[in-house]
C-alpha cells in the first residue's frame, strides 16, 4: 500500500492531537440548577362554619346545629356551646334570634370548664346577658350594660384571640360591647358559648 506525504502528515497531526487530549484531558464544569425538580404544593386551610354542638340541659339542635331550640326544662338555665374551638386569629359570627323568652348570654368559654346548668358562673366565662348589670367576666357579674338584643335581632358576635378580646355588635342599634379577656382565667381554645332561659328561645347561626 503506497501512501503519500499529505495522508502521513494528517495522521501525524491526530496522533498529536490524541496525545494532548489523554495528557490534559478537557476540563468539566458542574453547575447546580436553582429549580427544584419537586414543586411546591401550597395547600390552604379554610375555616369551617361554627355549629352548636354540646348542652348541659334540655336544648335540641336542628338543622345539622345551625339552630339551638330551648325546651321545656325545670332547670330553666341551658348552657349551649359551639363545636369550633379558638386559639389565634380573629372571627366574626353571626346570629338570628328568631325566638326569645327570658334570659340570654352571648359569650365565651374556655374547652376545659364542664358544662354545668349555670354555666355564667364559671371561672372562664365572658360574655353578656340581656338587660341592665348583666357583664360576666371570670364567671362574676361585674355590672356595666349588658347586651339589648330582643327578638328578631341579628348580633354579630366577635372573637380576637390576637388581641383576646370579644365583641357583641347589635345590628338594629349599632350598639358594640366588649370585653378583654385574661387567658390565665379563660386559656385557649376557647369555644362559643350560649347560656339560654326558657323555651321556645331559638337561636339560629347565619354565618
Amino acid at each position: 500500500m503506497d501512501f503519500i506525504e499529505t495522508d502521513l502528515r494528517e495522521w501525524m497531526d491526530k496522533l498529536n492531537q490524541l496525545k494532548k487530549e489523554i495528557i490534559s484531558p478537557a476540563k468539566v464544569a458542574v453547575r447546580e440548577s436553582c429549580v427544584s425538580l419537586i414543586t411546591k404544593i401550597h395547600v390552604d386551610v379554610f375555616e369551617t362554619s361554627e355549629l352548636f354542638e354540646r348542652t348541659s340541659g334540655k336544648a335540641i339542635f336542628q338543622e345539622s346545629g345551625k339552630v339551638v331550640v330551648v325546651q321545656d326544662d325545670p332547670e330553666n338555665y341551658t348552657e349551649v356551646r359551639g363545636k369550633s374551638e379558638y386559639t389565634s386569629g380573629h372571627r366574626t359570627l353571626s346570629f338570628k334570634i328568631e325566638k326569645l323568652n327570658g334570659w340570654s348570654l352571648f359569650g365565651i368559654i374556655s374547652k376545659s370548664t364542664p358544662l354545668q346548668e349555670h354555666s355564667y358562673t364559671s371561672p372562664s366565662c365572658y360574655g353578656w346577658y340581656n338587660g341592665d348589670h348583666f357583664v360576666y367576666r371570670n364567671g362574676e357579674n361585674v355590672g356595666g350594660q349588658g347586651h339589648d338584643a330582643v327578638e328578631n335581632d341579628t348580633v354579630n358576635f366577635m372573637i380576637d384571640c390576637d388581641q383576646r378580646l370579644i365583641q357583641l355588635t347589635n345590628e338594629r342599634t349599632s350598639r358594640t360591647l366588649e370585653l378583654l379577656v385574661d387567658i390565665d382565667k379563660c386559656p385557649f381554645p376557647w369555644q362559643l358559648h350560649l347560656n339560654l332561659n326558657l323555651a321556645p328561645t331559638r337561636i339560629r347561626i347565619l354565618s
